[in-house]
Protein backbone atom coordinates (compact mmCIF):
# COMPACT_ATOMS: atom_id res chain seq x y z
CA UNK A 1 0.00 0.00 0.00
CA UNK A 2 1.49 3.24 -1.14
CA UNK A 3 1.88 6.54 1.24
CA UNK A 4 -0.99 8.44 -0.58
CA UNK A 5 -3.01 5.25 -0.28
CA UNK A 6 -2.49 4.86 3.71
CA UNK A 7 -3.29 8.74 4.12
CA UNK A 8 -7.01 8.12 2.06
CA UNK A 9 -6.49 4.87 4.53
CA UNK A 10 -6.38 7.14 7.09
CA UNK A 11 -9.23 9.77 6.11
CA UNK A 12 -11.77 7.02 6.06
CA UNK A 13 -10.89 5.71 9.34
CA UNK A 14 -11.77 9.05 10.74
CA UNK A 15 -14.79 9.35 8.68
CA UNK A 16 -15.96 5.61 10.33
CA UNK A 17 -14.87 6.98 13.69
CA UNK A 18 -16.56 10.62 13.44
CA UNK A 19 -19.76 8.04 12.70
CA UNK A 20 -18.73 6.58 16.21
CA UNK A 21 -19.00 9.76 18.04
CA UNK A 22 -21.77 11.07 16.25
CA UNK A 23 -23.60 8.25 18.11
CA UNK A 24 -21.81 8.49 21.28
CA UNK A 25 -21.07 12.26 21.93
CA UNK A 26 -20.19 11.53 25.35
CA UNK A 27 -16.85 9.96 24.30
CA UNK A 28 -16.07 13.47 23.88
CA UNK A 29 -16.36 14.08 27.76
CA UNK A 30 -12.64 12.13 28.10
CA UNK A 31 -10.48 14.50 26.19
CA UNK A 32 -12.44 17.67 27.02
CA UNK A 33 -11.99 15.85 31.10
CA UNK A 34 -8.61 15.12 30.11
CA UNK A 35 -7.17 18.97 29.27
CA UNK A 36 -9.51 20.28 31.66
CA UNK A 37 -7.96 18.19 34.69
CA UNK A 38 -4.59 19.08 33.29
CA UNK A 39 -4.95 22.20 33.06
CA UNK A 40 -6.08 22.84 36.75
CA UNK A 41 -2.86 20.45 38.17
CA UNK A 42 -0.45 22.03 35.80
CA UNK A 43 -1.84 25.60 37.52
CA UNK A 44 -1.97 24.12 40.92
CA UNK A 45 1.27 23.59 40.85
CA UNK A 46 3.20 26.15 38.30
CA UNK A 47 1.14 28.87 39.32
CA UNK A 48 2.72 28.83 43.14
CA UNK A 49 6.15 27.98 41.60
CA UNK A 50 6.35 30.55 39.42
CA UNK A 51 5.77 33.33 42.22
CA UNK A 52 8.34 31.97 44.41
CA UNK A 53 10.91 31.11 41.70
CA UNK A 54 10.51 34.44 39.77
CA UNK A 55 12.56 34.11 36.55
CA UNK A 56 15.38 31.62 38.22
CA UNK A 57 15.16 28.10 37.93
CA UNK A 58 16.80 25.57 40.42
CA UNK A 59 17.01 21.97 41.04
CA UNK A 60 13.61 22.11 43.19
CA UNK A 61 12.01 24.32 40.18
CA UNK A 62 13.21 21.64 37.65
CA UNK A 63 11.88 19.12 39.89
CA UNK A 64 8.52 19.99 40.14
CA UNK A 65 8.55 21.05 36.36
CA UNK A 66 9.64 16.67 35.96
CA UNK A 67 6.23 16.25 38.12
CA UNK A 68 4.24 18.44 36.00
CA UNK A 69 5.31 16.27 32.86
CA UNK A 70 4.95 13.60 35.11
CA UNK A 71 1.40 14.25 36.29
CA UNK A 72 -0.03 15.57 32.91
CA UNK A 73 1.34 12.68 31.17
CA UNK A 74 -0.54 10.43 33.57
CA UNK A 75 -3.60 12.43 33.34
CA UNK A 76 -4.31 12.15 29.69
CA UNK A 77 -3.59 8.10 29.36
CA UNK A 78 -5.62 8.07 32.12
CA UNK A 79 -8.51 9.50 30.38
CA UNK A 80 -6.96 7.67 27.01
CA UNK A 81 -7.95 4.46 28.98
CA UNK A 82 -11.26 5.30 29.72
CA UNK A 83 -11.69 6.27 25.97
CA UNK A 84 -10.40 3.05 24.72
CA UNK A 85 -12.21 0.76 26.94
CA UNK A 86 -15.84 2.67 26.36
CA UNK A 87 -14.63 2.05 22.71
CA UNK A 88 -14.70 -1.34 22.98
CA UNK A 89 -17.68 -0.90 24.58
CA UNK A 90 -19.43 0.30 21.39
CA UNK A 91 -18.30 -2.21 19.68
CA UNK A 92 -19.68 -4.83 21.82
CA UNK A 93 -23.01 -3.17 21.30
CA UNK A 94 -23.20 -1.95 24.59
CA UNK A 95 -24.01 1.89 25.39
CA UNK A 96 -20.95 3.12 26.81
CA UNK A 97 -20.62 5.19 30.45
CA UNK A 98 -17.94 7.24 31.39
CA UNK A 99 -18.11 6.20 35.02
CA UNK A 100 -17.10 2.46 33.58
CA UNK A 101 -14.46 3.63 31.55
CA UNK A 102 -12.37 5.78 34.30
CA UNK A 103 -12.93 3.20 36.90
CA UNK A 104 -11.58 0.27 33.87
CA UNK A 105 -8.27 3.03 33.48
CA UNK A 106 -8.22 3.11 37.47
CA UNK A 107 -8.04 -0.53 37.48
CA UNK A 108 -5.09 -0.41 35.57
CA UNK A 109 -3.47 3.10 37.18
CA UNK A 110 -0.08 1.47 38.19
CA UNK A 111 0.33 0.28 34.51
CA UNK A 112 -0.34 3.56 33.52
CA UNK A 113 1.91 5.21 35.88
CA UNK A 114 5.04 3.28 34.36
CA UNK A 115 4.15 4.43 30.82
CA UNK A 116 3.55 8.31 31.79
CA UNK A 117 7.03 7.79 33.86
CA UNK A 118 8.56 6.75 30.62
CA UNK A 119 7.06 8.93 28.47
CA UNK A 120 7.92 11.94 30.93
CA UNK A 121 11.64 11.10 30.12
CA UNK A 122 11.37 10.26 26.70
CA UNK A 123 9.57 13.52 26.18
CA UNK A 124 12.56 15.71 28.50
CA UNK A 125 14.73 14.09 26.37
CA UNK A 126 13.75 15.08 22.80
CA UNK A 127 12.81 18.22 23.98
CA UNK A 128 16.17 18.59 25.24
CA UNK A 129 17.50 17.58 22.01
CA UNK A 130 15.19 20.09 20.03
CA UNK A 131 16.64 22.96 22.36
CA UNK A 132 19.80 22.84 21.55
CA UNK A 133 20.61 25.13 18.24
CA UNK A 134 23.00 22.00 16.50
CA UNK A 135 21.04 20.95 13.33
CA UNK A 136 22.54 17.51 14.29
CA UNK A 137 20.42 17.25 17.51
CA UNK A 138 17.21 18.43 15.95
CA UNK A 139 17.35 15.56 13.42
CA UNK A 140 18.58 13.21 16.21
CA UNK A 141 15.33 14.48 18.11
CA UNK A 142 13.42 14.11 15.37
CA UNK A 143 14.09 10.73 14.23
CA UNK A 144 13.91 9.80 18.10
CA UNK A 145 10.29 11.16 18.06
CA UNK A 146 9.15 9.59 15.02
CA UNK A 147 10.31 6.07 16.35
CA UNK A 148 8.85 6.68 20.15
CA UNK A 149 5.58 7.88 17.99
CA UNK A 150 5.68 4.48 16.45
CA UNK A 151 6.82 2.19 19.42
CA UNK A 152 3.69 3.70 21.47
CA UNK A 153 0.58 4.24 18.99
CA UNK A 154 -1.07 1.34 21.02
CA UNK A 155 0.03 1.15 24.37
CA UNK A 156 -2.73 2.15 25.68
CA UNK A 157 -5.11 -0.55 24.04
CA UNK A 158 -2.61 -3.08 25.06
CA UNK A 159 -2.57 -1.76 28.96
CA UNK A 160 -6.52 -1.89 28.90
CA UNK A 161 -6.70 -4.84 26.98
CA UNK A 162 -4.65 -7.18 27.53
CA UNK A 163 -3.75 -9.51 30.89
CA UNK A 164 -0.17 -9.61 32.60
CA UNK A 165 1.16 -6.56 30.99
CA UNK A 166 4.91 -6.02 31.95
CA UNK A 167 6.59 -2.80 30.99
CA UNK A 168 8.56 -4.03 28.47
CA UNK A 169 5.36 -5.93 26.70
CA UNK A 170 3.79 -3.00 26.56
CA UNK A 171 6.35 -1.42 24.17
CA UNK A 172 6.78 -4.91 22.12
CA UNK A 173 3.22 -4.80 21.92
CA UNK A 174 2.18 -1.97 20.70
CA UNK A 175 5.03 -1.71 17.91
CA UNK A 176 4.35 -5.03 16.69
CA UNK A 177 0.92 -3.68 16.01
CA UNK A 178 1.62 -1.05 14.37
CA UNK A 179 4.35 -3.20 12.11
CA UNK A 180 1.77 -5.45 11.16
CA UNK A 181 -0.98 -2.72 10.79
CA UNK A 182 0.51 0.57 9.07
CA UNK A 183 3.76 -1.04 7.93
CA UNK A 184 5.53 1.69 9.87
CA UNK A 185 4.34 4.99 7.92
CA UNK A 186 3.21 7.90 8.85
CA UNK A 187 0.80 8.21 5.93
CA UNK A 188 -2.11 6.72 7.56
CA UNK A 189 -1.59 8.24 11.06
CA UNK A 190 -1.72 11.79 9.11
CA UNK A 191 -5.00 10.58 7.46
CA UNK A 192 -6.37 10.20 10.61
CA UNK A 193 -5.59 14.23 11.38
CA UNK A 194 -7.52 15.63 7.92
CA UNK A 195 -10.50 15.98 10.42
CA UNK A 196 -9.50 17.87 12.96
CA UNK A 197 -7.94 20.19 10.54
CA UNK A 198 -11.13 20.30 8.38
CA UNK A 199 -12.65 21.72 11.54
CA UNK A 200 -9.58 24.09 12.23
CA UNK A 201 -8.58 25.91 9.02
CA UNK A 202 -12.27 27.28 7.99
CA UNK A 203 -12.69 28.59 11.69
CA UNK A 204 -9.11 30.22 11.79
CA UNK A 205 -9.49 31.43 8.11
CA UNK A 206 -13.00 33.30 9.97
CA UNK A 207 -11.03 34.64 12.60
CA UNK A 208 -8.50 36.17 10.46
CA UNK A 209 -11.35 37.44 8.32
CA UNK A 210 -12.64 39.08 10.98
CA UNK A 211 -9.63 40.33 12.50
CA UNK A 212 -8.38 42.02 9.59
CA UNK A 213 -11.96 43.80 8.73
CA UNK A 214 -13.11 44.56 12.47
CA UNK A 215 -13.74 48.09 13.58
CA UNK A 216 -14.17 47.67 17.25
CA UNK A 217 -13.13 45.56 20.29
CA UNK A 218 -16.58 43.26 19.78
CA UNK A 219 -15.16 42.01 16.38
CA UNK A 220 -12.08 41.22 17.99
CA UNK A 221 -13.74 39.66 20.88
CA UNK A 222 -15.82 37.54 18.35
CA UNK A 223 -12.75 36.53 16.65
CA UNK A 224 -10.88 35.20 19.12
CA UNK A 225 -13.58 33.40 20.55
CA UNK A 226 -14.13 31.86 16.86
CA UNK A 227 -10.52 30.77 16.89
CA UNK A 228 -10.48 29.23 20.14
CA UNK A 229 -14.10 27.28 19.90
CA UNK A 230 -12.49 26.27 16.09
CA UNK A 231 -9.00 24.84 18.14
CA UNK A 232 -11.00 23.35 21.16
CA UNK A 233 -13.30 21.33 18.91
CA UNK A 234 -10.89 20.19 16.72
CA UNK A 235 -8.94 18.43 19.59
CA UNK A 236 -11.88 17.12 21.30
CA UNK A 237 -12.76 15.57 18.05
CA UNK A 238 -9.57 14.49 17.29
CA UNK A 239 -8.91 12.99 20.44
CA UNK A 240 -12.23 10.65 20.16
CA UNK A 241 -11.30 9.51 16.85
CA UNK A 242 -7.65 8.79 17.30
CA UNK A 243 -8.81 6.38 19.69
CA UNK A 244 -11.67 5.17 18.13
CA UNK A 245 -9.30 4.40 15.54
CA UNK A 246 -6.99 2.43 16.95
CA UNK A 247 -9.27 0.82 18.81
CA UNK A 248 -11.06 -0.43 16.02
CA UNK A 249 -7.66 -1.95 14.65
CA UNK A 250 -6.43 -3.68 17.38
CA UNK A 251 -10.16 -4.70 18.21
CA UNK A 252 -10.20 -6.27 15.24
CA UNK A 253 -6.74 -7.62 14.88
CA UNK A 254 -7.12 -9.49 18.26
CA UNK A 255 -10.93 -10.30 18.03
CA UNK A 256 -11.93 -10.26 14.85
CA UNK A 257 -14.62 -8.12 15.31
CA UNK A 258 -15.46 -5.21 12.55
CA UNK A 259 -17.48 -2.46 14.14
CA UNK A 260 -20.60 -1.46 12.41
CA UNK A 261 -19.46 2.31 12.24
CA UNK A 262 -16.70 0.80 10.12
CA UNK A 263 -19.15 -1.94 7.77
CA UNK A 264 -17.59 0.41 4.67
CA UNK A 265 -14.06 -0.36 5.93
CA UNK A 266 -11.69 -3.22 4.70
CA UNK A 267 -9.32 -4.09 8.00
CA UNK A 268 -8.11 -6.92 5.59
CA UNK A 269 -6.33 -4.88 3.54
CA UNK A 270 -4.84 -3.71 6.66
CA UNK A 271 -3.12 -6.97 8.00
CA UNK A 272 -1.60 -8.26 4.60
CA UNK A 273 1.50 -9.05 4.74
CA UNK A 274 4.21 -8.80 2.08
CA UNK A 275 3.46 -12.47 0.45
CA UNK A 276 -0.30 -11.27 0.52
CA UNK A 277 -1.48 -13.20 3.79
CA UNK A 278 -3.55 -12.02 6.44
CA UNK A 279 -1.42 -11.10 9.62
CA UNK A 280 -3.10 -11.16 12.91
CA UNK A 281 -1.85 -9.74 16.17
CA UNK A 282 -0.82 -12.15 19.11
CA UNK A 283 -1.84 -11.03 22.07
CA UNK A 284 0.83 -13.17 23.75
CA UNK A 285 0.51 -15.45 26.86
CA UNK A 286 -1.79 -13.35 28.58
CA UNK A 287 -5.05 -12.82 26.07
CA UNK A 288 -7.15 -9.93 26.32
CA UNK A 289 -9.11 -9.14 29.51
CA UNK A 290 -12.81 -9.34 29.88
CA UNK A 291 -14.79 -6.41 28.75
CA UNK A 292 -17.45 -7.28 30.96
CA UNK A 293 -15.27 -7.17 34.18
CA UNK A 294 -18.28 -6.28 36.12
CA UNK A 295 -16.60 -2.68 36.89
Amino acid sequence: MGYYSRLKTGFVLSIASVRVLWLHPKLALYPLGSAITAAVFMGALLGPLFLAAGTSFGAVELAVLFVVYLGTTYITALFNAGLVYSVREVFHGNDPHVGDGLRAAAGNSGTLLIWAFVSAVIGIVIQSLESRGEIASQLVAMVFSFGWTIATFFVIPVIVFQDDVTARSMFTDSASTFKETWGETVGTTLGLGIVPALIVLPGGALAIGLLVLSENLAMVVIAITIALAAIVLSMLVGGVITGVAKTALYVYATEDIQPDEFDRFDFDSMFETDGGDSAKISTGPGGLKNSNRGI
